[in-house]
C-alpha cells in the first residue's frame, strides 16, 4: 500500500520545519497542522479570529468551540493553535515513563506531537504562557489518549507553562454557541459595499437606535432598520451581530439571544469600550 498523502515522514517533518510551521506570533503565526493536513472526513473549521485577524485552523468541534471562548475573552492576548512540541523532549518523555511514543502507522516515523492551543494571557497584570488540550470526555476513557496526554502533562510542566485538558462538558453551550453567531461577522471591510464604510456608517446609524427601540424584539427592530435604511434583507440582523463582535453593543453571552423579546437585553456599551473592527 502507498504513502497517504496525510502521512509523515522525516521529509515532510523536516519540510513542515523549513516552511516555518509553529512558528510566529499574533498574524504571523503559522500552526503546525493545518486543516489540509488531516483527512477530510474529520469536522475541520476555519474562523478568523478576532484578536489575530488570521484564519485558525481548528480540527473539531471541540476544539472550535474553545477557540470561541478563548478568542471573546479580555485576557487572552494571542492564540496559536496546532502547536507543536520539541520531538526529542516528548521522545524522553516517553522512554523516561514507559508510554510509546506516537508513530505514523504507515511510515513509522516519530510524529512531532502538537498542543491544541497556546495562549498569551493577561493574569494580575502579567502575561504568561497557558497550554491547552481540547478533548471530548468520552475519549478520555481511551487508555492510549490518556498517555499522549501524559506526555504533553509532562512536556508543559518542565518549560513551566500551566497545562489542562477541556472537555466538552467544560465549555458552556449556550456560550460558545452565542459566540458562534456573531464571530464571523466581527468585521465587514471585506463585504462588497457601495463605498468603503458603508457598512461602518450603517451600523453606527443602527447602534444609536438601539436604546430608543427596546419595546421592540431584534427581528422587529432590524426589519424596522432595514426599511428606514433602504438595506436589503436581513443586512440589519448582520449589523447587530458585528456590533456584538465588536463590543459596541453588549448582552449576557451565558444566556440564549432571544431575537423575539424585547430588546432590553442588549445595550450600547460605555464609551470608549467597544473595538474598531469594521
Amino acid at each position: 500500500m502507498g504513502r497517504s498523502r496525510y502521512s509523515f515522514d522525516e521529509g515532510k517533518i523536516a519540510r513542515f520545519h523549513a516552511e516555518g510551521r509553529g512558528t510566529g506570533v499574533g498574524a504571523d503565526y503559522k500552526p503546525w497542522l493545518t486543516v489540509q493536513d488531516v483527512p477530510s472526513s474529520g469536522r475541520t473549521h476555519r474562523p478568523r479570529g478576532l484578536k489575530t485577524g488570521r484564519v485558525h485552523h481548528l480540527l473539531s468541534d471541540i476544539e472550535r468551540d474553545l477557540f470561541y471562548v478563548l478568542d471573546w475573552s479580555e485576557s487572552v492576548i494571542d492564540i496559536r493553535e496546532q502547536f507543536p512540541l520539541d520531538r526529542t523532549v516528548t521522545q524522553a518523555i516517553a522512554e523516561r515513563v514507559g508510554i510509546k511514543h506516537p508513530r505514523d502507522t504507515t511510515t513509522k516515523t516519530p510524529l512531532v506531537m502538537t498542543t491544541d492551543f497556546l495562549c498569551d494571557v493577561v493574569r494580575e497584570g502579567r502575561r504568561v504562557l497557558i497550554a491547552r488540550s481540547a478533548k471530548p470526555a468520552d475519549k478520555l476513557e481511551n487508555d492510549r489518549i490518556i498517555e499522549k496526554q501524559e506526555i504533553e502533562r509532562r512536556y508543559w510542566a518542565e518549560q513551566g507553562v500551566g497545562w489542562g485538558i477541556v472537555t466538552d462538558a467544560d465549555i458552556p453551550t449556550i456560550y460558545a454557541e452565542n459566540i458562534g453567531r456573531i464571530h464571523k461577522h466581527a468585521s465587514v471591510v471585506d463585504l462588497t459595499q457601495p463605498y468603503p464604510g458603508y457598512y461602518a456608517e450603517m451600523a453606527a446609524l443602527i447602534a444609536r437606535e438601539v436604546p430608543a427601540r427596546t419595546y421592540l424584539s431584534l427581528h422587529q427592530f432590524c426589519a424596522e432598520m432595514d426599511l428606514r435604511l433602504n438595506l436589503p434583507s436581513a443586512t440589519a440582523l448582520m449589523l447587530v451581530r458585528h456590533l456584538i463582535a465588536t463590543r459596541v453593543l453588549v448582552c449576557d453571552m451565558t444566556r440564549p439571544l432571544d431575537y423575539d423579546a424585547p430588546l432590553t437585553w442588549l445595550r450600547l456599551a460605555e464609551p470608549g469600550q467597544g473595538r474598531r473592527l469594521a
